[in-house]
């Protein structure tokens, strides 16, 4: 279920409201405004063959300072600026769960962070001559960018006339939003034939409405197969070879 907005912004006011009466109160703070920072984010790619929602896990790895005591906040997972969801955390050790739905979301780049934060530390009062603590509340910018794919599929048909042999590729690729296969207008793909062990690129082509067709001079019997590569919202794939 899609965590709400609300209870964000309600939670996010409580903190704030908090340390500001105690900053009223306290002492001034002689350390570092930010006793923790976020170093980077731990999440992987997906590919999707469905239109269900899925519960991503992402961590996050941070650096603390000698001050600090506790922390809680919310990271921003976005899509082309707008808001998808957000991690809740509290303390050093930031790990949770993001729902993705790519049938209302989309495939493509998604972005982790930034992450808003309200972390307590600890400073020496030198008027008490005591250990007392502050509150600080900031905004870490570090981000990562992970992908969200359609699980594509590849086929390719060859004819032989005398010494020509045509080649027709086709792609498909999952549409989310249309909850099936649609057509895939793959960029690069790569027409190969084997040679020994190994595979050859003899064109690069780009497909329209799927499909692409391409004639060579070929006398020989050979065996040939088609690869796209991975682009930002479609995984990679390759066909099954065929003789001709």
């Amino acid at each position: 279920m899609i965590k709400s907005l609300l209870r964000r912004s309600a939670g996010l006011g409580v903190a704030i409201t908090l340390a500001a009466g105690l900053l009223v109160t306290a002492a001034p703070a002689q350390a570092s405004e930010r006793p923790i920072d976020i170093t980077g984010y731990k999440v992987s790619n997906i590919t999707v063959s469905d239109s269900n929602c899925r519960n991503l896990t992402i961590t996050a790895s941070t650096k603390v300072k000698k001050d600090f005591i506790d922390s809680f906040g919310s990271i921003d997972i976005t899509r082309k600026g707008g808001l998808v969801d957000y991690l809740s955390f509290e303390g050093r050790k930031i790990t949770d769960r993001a729902m993705i739905c790519p049938s209302f979301n989309g495939l493509g780049a998604y972005k982790v962070g930034p992450a808003d934060i309200f972390a307590e530390y600890e400073y020496y009062d030198s008027y008490f001559k005591e250990y007392s603590s502050d509150y600080s509340d900031y905004t870490d910018n570090t981000s990562k960018t992970f992908y969200v794919r359609g699980k594509a599929k590849s086929a390719l048909t060859a004819k032989r006339s005398g010494s020509k042999v045509t080649l027709t590729a086709k792609a498909q690729v999952y549409s989310p939003e249309k909850f099936r296969y649609a057509q895939y207008n793959a960029k690069g793909a790569k027409l190969q034939v084997k040679s020994g062990s190994s595979w050859k690129t003899i064109k690069t082509v780009n497909l329209a409405k799927g499909k692409a067709t391409v004639t060579i001079k070929q006398s020989k019997k050979k065996s040939y197969r088609l690869q796209v590569p991975t682009a930002t919202w479609a995984a990679s794939t390759t066909s099954k070879s065929v003789s001709k």
